[in-house]
């Protein structure tokens, strides 16, 4: 166990400084990250530009279990950066010169960890949302239903929840270094792009794109939050078209719980006529395609 807990063997004083930096690190990215956001004048999601139809927000100050959750989820965290570290520096199968940088360990590389990873985090998400199993872990990070703090929103999930991500992402890592020799500098790059695409993905603003495949939208995630039995996946939303949980962006609520009926795993008590009916939202070709989800957005708007 000491073995995980401190790989570097650090003495405590250095143990504890070094979580303390981690911390401000975490906090100076995701302050980084909005700050960009903002700078480049990013429209609000459609939910959020209404003055007159302020979106329910719960504030994470004062709720117990989320302080409880955040201060544990920030030694998971820093448990996964002292070994991923280790990892990189060990490892004799990650390369670390200069000279070995080349198309396949950058590019591909970073494409397979994210792959790689989705593959895993959709799937364990959906089986989170499976009913003997939300009370008790995922059902505290759905609190919040209109995500809004980044990080402070990202985190704030049940324990058992962070183990899953991290999970995936070592997962992603593995399959990337043994199927391309991914770099070391690669590897960092994935681990700082995934923190900040998750904390924007737990944002207010409008951010979507589509690379080969890896398609990211914010408003995705918000319709996961306020729908809660779709889109599963983070970036390669094709694992929830596999899964037939994959539904577009709608501002309106009552359109966006109708389109939500439809998925493959939603267990309300139209579940079977849904089945049975021509879902009128659902939209396949929307997930390998932002601008259709644009459009959508758009149109709701």
């Amino acid at each position: 166990l000491m073995r995980y807990m401190n790989p570097w063997t650090l003495p405590a004083w250095a143990w504890w400084s070094a979580w303390a930096v981690t911390r401000a690190g975490v906090g100076f990215w995701d302050h980084l990250v909005i700050m960009l956001v903002k700078m480049s004048k990013a429209k609000l999601l459609p939910t959020r530009s209404d003055p007159d139809k302020p979106v329910r927000f719960v504030p994470t100050w004062g709720c117990m279990a989320s302080m409880v959750y955040l201060g544990i989820n920030s030694f998971l965290e820093y448990l996964f950066v002292l070994n991923l570290t280790f990892y990189l520096w060990h490892s004799d199968a990650v390369p670390k010169t200069a000279g070995e940088l080349g198309l396949v360990n950058t590019a591909v590389a970073l494409y397979v960890m994210f792959a790689a990873m989705d593959v895993v985090y959709a799937p364990c998400h959906r089986f989170l949302h499976w009913a003997p199993v939300y009370p008790y872990v995922h059902k505290h990070h759905h609190r919040q239903v209109f995500p809004a703090q980044g990080y402070l929103d990202a985190g704030n999930e049940h324990p058992i929840e962070q183990v899953v991500g991290l999970s995936s992402t070592w997962f992603g890592v593995y399959c990337a270094v043994y199927l391309t020799g991914a770099h070391a500098a690669t590897i960092f790059a994935f681990f700082n792009i995934h923190a900040a695409l998750a904390m924007l993905n737990h944002s207010p603003y409008d951010i979507e794109f589509s690379v080969l495949g890896f398609t990211y939208s914010v408003g995705a995630h918000e319709m996961h939050h306020r729908c809660f039995t779709i889109n599963y996946a983070q970036y390669f939303m094709f694992w929830d078209v596999a899964m037939g949980t994959w539904v577009n962006y709608e501002a309106d609520h009552r359109a966006a719980m109708k389109a939500a009926k439809y998925s493959a795993s939603y267990m309300g008590p139209r579940a079977k006529k849904a089945a049975k009916d021509v879902p009128p939202i659902v939209n396949a070709n929307a997930a390998t395609n932002v601008s259709n989800t644009s459009a959508e957005t758009k149109k709701a708007a």
